[in-house]
């Protein structure tokens, strides 16, 4: 046979022929981006606590001494000589990792109605057309939660130099000696601090592996399959054997024929 025409078409493969693994890893990262997301909100909600809800983030604290009527003293917050940080940035950093939690529920509720992926009758008819939404949404998302983590990171750290340079304290852990707003101890509000940027360092890492799966399962394409589709034409010679094939058929079929007209008339005589 003469190859006319080759190509490869690309077809939706059957459901139960795709990996689970590739659904689950989807929804356990957006697990860990939810999970992330209350930690750092929770955490960082804390802290502002801490200070009387002012912002903490890129500030400089100064504390004096306050004696109690047993003589006591503790260092606290000199509300009036504090120069606080843009509450902006605080509300940014607080309201981001929540968003994170919302819209990972969100993505985790659509994964679960679909399928495995391919083609199937379960859920979402076609599973694969929400990966290039959800890939879109989360290379965006990333933006917002990476400018958030640096931001929290960053205003953190500007508030530990500070403290340490005022207070000529060798590192910001030294905070749990002081005493801060809302009946809370320093070390604890530094326990907060540290939580607060580890969760959101943990909610970039959780986008970032989220959109990593979503690139493999384009590039892998696990979803569809390659069939090779061949157009073929006889050669001379096989077209001279069916040509002669063909009339050795129709003339046994006239053969036949003809003998099956002789009885009717043989009868009739």
């Amino acid at each position: 046979m003469v190859v006319l025409e080759q190509y490869l078409q690309l077809y939706e493969r059957e459901s139960h022929l795709v990996s689970s693994a590739w659904k689950t890893f989807h929804i356990i990262f957006y697990v860990v981006i939810a999970l992330s997301g209350i930690a750092a909100s929770y955490t960082f909600s804390h802290v502002l606590e801490s200070f009387g809800g002012n912002c903490v983030l890129h500030s400089n604290v100064t504390f004096v001494s306050d004696k109690t009527d047993n003589s006591t003293s503790y260092l606290t917050i000199d509300c009036v000589k504090t120069e606080w940080g843009r509450q902006s940035d605080c509300s940014f950093c607080q309201y981001v990792p929540v968003c994170s939690v919302i819209f990972s529920i969100v993505w985790i509720t659509f994964f679960l109605m679909c399928g495995r992926g391919g083609k199937t009758t379960r859920g979402l008819s076609q599973p694969w057309r929400i990966v290039l939404p959800s890939l879109i949404f989360n290379i965006t998302f990333l933006g917002v939660a990476l400018a958030a983590a640096c931001k929290l990171h960053d205003g953190i750290n500007v508030f530990c130099n500070f403290f340490q340079d005022d207070m000529d304290e060798t590192n910001c852990q030294d905070l749990a000696r002081y005493q801060l707003m809302e009946g809370n101890t320093g070390l604890m509000t530094y326990g907060y601090m540290k939580a607060a940027q580890i969760s959101a360092w943990i909610n970039v890492a959780g986008w970032s592996l989220s959109i990593l799966m979503l690139l493999l399962r384009c590039f892998c394409a696990p979803d569809f399959q390659l069939v090779e589709i061949s157009i073929l034409a006889p050669t001379p010679v096989q077209e001279h054997i069916l040509s002669s094939s063909q009339e050795s058929l129709d003339a046994t079929c006239e053969e036949v024929n003809g003998h099956g007209n002789l009885g009717p008339k043989e009868s009739q005589a």
